[in-house]
């Protein structure tokens, strides 16, 4: 019997899956080959198409919702507070938070003084389409109004006004003008006063710029007008007295833009770190195999253009769908240009490997032997990395979702062109060097250092196979694993605007500001009454007035004088006025809760600024109101402790459900994400981990090498969820998008090192672990090498960009590239030795009794398949 008959006989059929791509594989080299010119002119065509879209499409980041999980009871909350404004659009809210230069006390005269103008410059000089807050603020022009009468009190004082006392006590919280006192509590934070409460100190003045959008104004005009007094304070106001800072919805998007645009320009940074050293690299290995030619840095270069160019054509196809343009979207260049330049590498080193096998190889046989060699690795990591963010895009959290489909298109993207675009560039480069050189010969130095390396990775090889090596490696692997859990467990949950921002941001001293000052000393629930009844019925109004009390009871409540409900102010009025209930008038105000009737009560210069806390249907009765209540605590700028009152509040609603009661919050679409991120955290990395184990089983078919593919994948995500908690990462969006991502790019590693071992022990069933692994490291070994330190060198050009995002997106690619080049190179393969040879010592002693049913359990665990350049067969 001949050799190959009994080849023949011991061999196996590989799965549908790998016999196809093989074919597929083949098929493409050859009509890749065949029309290179071709193939990379429509390449660039498409690539140019698709990219024209970017430059079209602005950046825009949905600060008000895009955190916040889909199904979250804010959202509702979000759309009954628009409603609720819904005439006139959501009103122009600008907060200005004034503080004194060089730590002095904002209650003095100059600083004041100088407060008071700008507020009378906002009012007055900074217009927009001819209108200026004076002009715009309608029900709110008095909303600062006690800043300015501590003001005047201060100046009467300045001026040593004998009877300034009489008319003026500034104290705190309430200050008094002609017997009326005015709440100070909204606007002064900071405050240290002496035994009477007479103000001594003030650490910030908050001044709020509120009014409703005027007829003709569109939301881009709103933006515009906040976008204009933002940049007035921020750019172009100076004084040697106050600095004022001021925070909006509009600024802070703009703020997260400015963000990402600064991120940009270091793609470019990166992108020369990575192709000086794929340069310098692949000259080493090149020289080393005595192949190292002028092409080669055509090949280094262009192999870090592809994925750049593929990303570009993802994003823009994207954008020409509809997709927003988000902040978040910036750092996935940065993402696929790692992935691809490692299948760069592998396609480079298989070349130069076919070209050592038989230099007399034709251009078109090469390219088609590279893919079919390649093709499986390549399809394997891409597969699995479309696949995590496929499982990413059904998260609860929309911006997560817009990272994720933007990754997963950029990864389709950049293996249709890594198989066409950049193969078509190899055989152009391929045809010039087989023009140049028909065959090139090492000298005896490169075999001189091809036997030293051979010696070396064979060393280590017999190491790793080595039972004492396993032993070891099992404790340090246990040790590891304990650290990565007890790091897990250990993440904080908390998410802020400031890790949206870049570094030299004003809203990081603003938000800074509005935690440690503000928010601890006057935080405030706007309580919205959907449907407060038949207010003709004094238990209705009884009834009212109890939900704003329940409110009040809290022990965190400033106090009922520190509440803005209009019924109250509506009760003294009337009572003020002594109104005169006649006849006639009985049956018009019937319901003294009726537009008419609150008429002269809403055209009160005193009392006119109700006016947007109420609103009247068709019937001109009373249909809903806005009231707020205040709080303080020294915790309430914690996340935790605001989502501890945060649902309080809604319980109280929830109580009162006839009158259809919601709250709102500035901070609850970020709260609620506290509660669901960990749950979709964890729920979409299983999810991933599952696909990943399944696409591994599609190419390997083997129960050994599938489980130890999944196991080290695991095994990375913990380290990198672990030890980013370790290394003072919180547990958001942006570290749980980096999480996601990790899972998809930890595969590479594994997956490459798993499934050459396996090939291998298809084409030499009786070659040794130390042997099988040998030849594996000396096909992916130093490619994986090339990829781990180039993608940590390359993003490391993001630490010049102060973002917690850039900050994330470094710490996990450390991670992950260190976490698996230490799996891929020691861990993978010291387990892969110790499981083939613990199969191998159960079959050898099972078939002394059991030679039957070894045949069929050899099946099972691996393939015989001798080595064969067939589409139906798996070949060297």
């Amino acid at each position: 019997m001949t050799q190959s008959e009994n080849s023949s006989k011991t061999s196996i059929d590989p799965p549908f899956f790998v016999r196809w791509l093989n074919i597929f594989f083949r098929k493409t080299g050859y009509f890749v080959a065949d029309n290179d010119k071709t193939v990379l002119i429509i390449t660039l065509l498409i690539t140019a198409l698709c990219s024209s879209k970017i430059l079209f499409t602005k950046q825009e980041d949905d600060i008000k919702t895009g955190y916040t999980p889909v199904g979250a009871r804010s959202l509702d909350e979000i759309d009954v507070f628009s409603e609720f404004f819904s005439s006139t659009g959501d009103p122009i809210a600008v907060f200005l938070f004034v503080t004194a230069n060089d730590n002095r006390s904002m209650a003095e005269y100059e600083t004041m003084n100088e407060l008071v103008e700008i507020l009378d410059y906002v009012g007055t000089n900074l217009t927009y389409k001819g209108k200026g807050f004076y002009n715009l603020c309608t029900d709110f022009c008095q909303i600062n109004e006690p800043v300015r009468q501590y003001y005047n009190g201060l100046a009467m004082a300045h001026q040593n006004i004998s009877f300034a006392d009489s008319r003026f006590k500034l104290t705190f919280p309430m200050m008094q003008v002609l017997g009326k006192e005015l709440d100070l509590s909204p606007n002064f934070f900071g405050v240290r006063t002496d035994e009477d409460g007479n103000v001594e100190y003030v650490k910030i003045v908050m001044l709020q710029i509120r009014a409703n959008i005027p007829a003709g104004w569109s939301k881009e005009d709103t933006a515009n007008y906040e976008r204009m007094i933002s940049n007035y304070f921020h750019k172009e106001y100076k004084s040697k007295f106050v600095k004022p800072l001021a925070m909006s919805l509009t600024y802070t998007g703009d703020e997260i833009v400015r963000t990402g645009l600064t991120i940009f320009p270091y793609i470019g940074v990166g992108f020369g770190i990575m192709t000086v050293f794929s340069i310098i690299t692949i000259y080493f290995s090149s020289s080393r195999l005595d192949q190292w030619s002028v092409h080669k840095v055509s090949e280094a270069i262009l192999g870090c253009v592809c994925p750049l160019l593929a990303t570009s054509s993802a994003l823009g196809i994207l954008f020409w769908f509809g997709f927003r343009f988000g902040t978040i979207l910036c750092v996935t260049p940065f993402l696929i240009l790692a992935i691809g330049v490692d299948d760069a590498y592998l396609q480079i080193h298989a070349c130069m490997r076919l070209t050592m096998e038989d230099s007399g190889m034709t251009k078109r046989e090469k390219i088609a032997r590279m893919l079919i060699e390649v093709g499986p690795s390549i399809a394997i990591t891409s597969m699995t990395n479309l696949l995590a963010f496929l499982v990413g895009i059904y998260t609860p959290t929309p911006e997560i979702s817009l990272f994720c489909a933007g990754n997963a298109v950029a990864i389709l993207f950049d293996f249709v062109y890594q198989i066409t675009m950049y193969t078509a560039i190899l055989s152009i480069c391929e045809n010039l060097e087989m023009r140049k050189n028909a065959t090139k010969r090492k000298n005896s130095t490169q075999s001189f250092k091809n036997e030293a390396f051979t010696q070396f990775l064979d060393g280590y090889c017999d190491w790793v196979a080595n039972s004492y090596t396993h032993v070891m490696l099992l404790f340090c692997f246990l040790t590891y694993l304990y650290v990565s859990i007890q790091g897990a467990l250990s993440i904080n949950i908390i998410l802020s605007p400031d890790k949206l921002v870049i570094g030299d941001s004003p809203l990081l001293e603003v938000n800074y500001l509005r935690d440690t000052f503000v928010l601890p000393n006057y935080t405030t629930v706007n309580i919205f009454v959907n449907n407060p009844g038949n207010l003709s019925d004094p238990k209705n109004v009884a009834y009212m007035d109890s939900l704003i009390e329940s409110f009040e009871s809290y022990p965190e409540c400033l106090g009922k004088r520190f509440s803005h409900y209009f019924a109250r102010d509506y009760e003294y009025f009337r009572t003020e006025s002594q109104i005169e209930e006649e006849e006639g008038e009985v049956e018009v105000f019937a319901n003294p809760y009726s537009k008419p009737a609150m008429r002269e009560f809403l055209a009160w210069p005193e009392f006119q600024y109700w006016n947007g806390f109420v609103k009247f249907d068709k019937n001109e009765n009373l249909s809903k109101f806005w009231a707020t209540v205040s709080y303080h605590g020294e915790k309430l700028g914690d996340f935790q402790v605001r989502k501890e009152l945060l649902n309080r509040w809604r319980e109280t609603a929830d109580q009162f459900e006839a009158l259809n009661v919601t709250i709102f919050d500035d901070y609850a679409p970020f709260v609620d994400q506290l509660s669901t991120i960990l749950p979709a955290t964890i729920s979409t990395s299983v999810c991933t981990l599952i696909c990943m184990m399944i696409v591994c089983f599609l190419f390997m078919y083997n129960i050994f090498t599938v489980f130890v593919a999944t196991l080290a994948i695991t095994s990375i995500c913990i380290g990198v969820f672990g030890f980013l908690s370790l290394w003072g990462i919180d547990l958001d969006p942006i570290s749980m998008a980096c999480t996601i991502m990790s899972i998809g790019f930890s595969v590479d590693f594994p997956a490459h090192i798993t499934f050459h071992y396996f090939r291998e022990g298809l084409h030499d069933p009786q070659s040794t672990p130390a042997k099988r692994v040998a030849r594996s490291l000396a096909a992916i070994g130093f490619p994986l090498l090339q990829c781990g330190i180039s993608t940590i060198l390359f993003v490391l050009c993001l630490l010049f960009v102060p973002t917690y995002m850039g900050e994330v997106f470094v710490k996990t690619m450390i991670l992950v590239v260190t976490l698996g080049l230490i799996h891929g190179l020691f861990i993978v393969p010291a387990f892969l030795c110790a499981f083939t040879s613990i199969h191998n010592a159960f079959s050898v002693s099972t078939k002394v009794a059991h030679a039957q049913s070894l045949s069929s359990m050899a099946k099972l665990f691996s393939w015989r398949i001798s080595p064969s350049t067939s589409d139906s067969k798996i070949s060297a």
